[in-house]
Parts: structure tokens; sequence; C-alpha cells
């Protein structure tokens, strides 16, 4: 904790996983790529020009966490040539940074703004469901109108400063993809930012996963369910996570994992008031991969009926 305190900021995983100390290499770098991927897209939103500044992050391994963390003297080590390498216009820019003399922003506060960001794209998905919308209606204003209001499916409002507000609608849905994709049952990623002493931290689990990450694009080395066999029919139980109108697909949870699920008409829309029920599904597998091959390690859903379970028996369909 003490550490963290020294920091403006910090991404951390945390979990059994971790309990010796050790974190998958591959693991690692999607942490470290997905951090200063979504680090740099905000920085360049606060300023164009950093958008080709580069930096180093800097890592702690900790007997059960994994930390990434911005130090509270990023621009002290910036100014001093440690923590940036950029080419000679940059380096002047940098420097101007670092002596808070570029355009009276510093490059703690561009670092703080974007950790900032990061957590609130966390805590807005996390209240919406998705990270798909853009529009919202119904809002309500506070704090002489720096705050605004969005509300959910559930009518619940969630009121988010409206320079993360505008940040989160111009970033990309997929922008915590890499550092969400780490998450599993066993470890769950926290986003935190430092003012004074508090520590203010988002956390994403294995539940809110499908928000930031379509677990379908991870790589898979093993089949998985076997026993669920292409063009075979059958009836489900699990919980539908997310939509998405782009693919016209739900996200369907069965057994710890996600599937992607298909409606055969082609239209999500009957199944929308479904989002995050415990469903009843009917339908056939698909094993087609990407090379249009029976053999996808990974199957796919063509659901002809989706409906929540009622009752003790749940007896909604006879198979």
């Amino acid at each position: 904790m003490s550490d963290e305190i020294e920091s403006i900021g910090f991404v951390k995983y945390e979990g059994k996983r971790l309990e010796t100390g050790s974190f998958d290499a591959r693991k690692s770098a999607k942490a470290l790529l997905g951090l200063d991927e979504a680090i740099r897209h905000f920085m360049a939103a606060q300023n164009p020009e950093l958008r080709d500044v580069d930096f180093e992050i800097p890592v702690r391994i900790e007997k059960g966490s994994w930390v990434a963390s911005i130090p509270s003297d990023v621009g002290t080590l910036i100014q001093l040539g440690m923590g940036i390498v950029a080419t000679a216009y940059f380096t002047n820019a940098a420097k101007k940074m670092a002596e808070r003399d570029f355009d009276g922003v510093g490059f703690k506060d561009a670092f703080r703004v974007s950790l900032q960001a990061i957590k609130w794209v966390a805590r807005i998905g996390k209240h919406l469901g998705n990270l798909l919308q853009r529009r919202f209606e119904n809002v309500k204003f506070a704090d002489d109108n720096t705050l605004v209001g969005i509300p959910n499916e559930r009518g619940e409002y969630l009121f988010v400063p409206k320079r993360y507000l505008d940040l989160y609608v111009g970033c990309s849905p997929k922008i915590l993809d890499k550092l969400a994709s780490n998450i599993d049952p066993t470890i769950v990623l926290s986003v935190g930012v430092i003012e004074g002493n508090v520590i203010d931290a988002e956390v994403i689990t294995q539940d809110d996963k499908a928000i930031f990450t379509d677990d379908e694009e991870e790589l898979t080395e093993e089949v998985l369910f076997p026993e669920l066999v292409h063009g075979e029919r059958v009836v489900l139980e699990g919980e539908v996570t997310r939509e998405n109108k782009t693919s016209h697909s739900m996200g369907f949870k069965y057994q710890g994992h996600i599937l992607t699920a298909y409606p055969d008409t082609g239209n999500i829309v009957p199944f929308k008031q479904m989002l995050f029920d415990r469903c009843r599904l009917v339908g056939v597998v698909d094993r087609i991969d990407e090379k249009g091959r029976i053999g996808a390690k990974r199957p796919k859903l063509i659901f002809s009926h989706l409906a929540p379970i009622q009752g003790a028996n749940g007896d909604l369909f006879n198979a």
C-alpha cells in the first residue's frame, strides 16, 4: 500500500494464481501493452503532440499481485531522461511538460488524467453493462453541471465528471481489451488513482470481463467443450452476459466460459431484455473455423429459443 501511495496511479492484478509472485510472461506483456495503448490514447486526447512521445512504465512484482504504477515523480524522471525516449523535437516538448510549461499542464497531470480516464471507462462500462453506448437520454446534472448522471437499463444513475465522460465517448470500445483479457476466475484487475493519500480504484472481475473483452478472441490450446459436437442440437443453461449490435450476437456464459450465440433469425432485439438473466438456450452447435472447416476449438451457438429460467425446475422447454 505504501508503494502505491508513492505513485499517482496504478493497474494491478491480484488473485490466487499470483500468490507465488509470478505472472505469465505473455500475460505481463499483454498487460503492459494494453496499459501503454490506453495511456497513450488518453494523453493524445489531451494534447495530440503527445502521441509520438514514448515513455516507460515501472512494474513491481509482489507476492499475490502484479502492479504497473506511474511514480509520483514521473515529471522529474522525464526531465532527467530516465522515463522518456523521444525524437529531438519531442525531447523539447517533454522537457516543457516536465517543467509544467506546456500549456500549463505537466506530464504528471497528463498521466493522472489518463489513469482517471481508464478508471472511469471501467466504472462506466460496469454501470452500463457495455462499452458500446455513446448517446445518453434522460441525463441528470449535479455540482454546477460538472457532473453528468447517466442512467443504465435498470434506471440507476452514475454521475461522471463531464471531462471523463467526453473522453469515454471518444475512445474505442476495445480500449481495455488487452488489460481485461488477463482476468480469469482467480485473477481480478483494479485500476487506481491516488489523490493525496486516498486511493480511488475500480475493480473488474470475471463477472465483468465480457464487458471489456471478448473471450472468443483468446487463443485456446485445447478444444473447449468437446462434447458439444458440430451440428448437434443442444439445450444449455447459462447467463446472457452481453449483446453485440454489430455482429447481431449475444454472449452466453456456460460453465465459466462465454460462448458467442446467434439467433437463427439474425435479430437480437427480442432477446435484449434477457441481458444478465440466467436462461435456457435451445440451438445448434457451430464449430466452423475461420478457414471454413469443421474444427473450431471454441464452439458457437445458433439458437432458436432463449428464455429466462422460471420456477424451481426451470422446465420451459421439452428438448
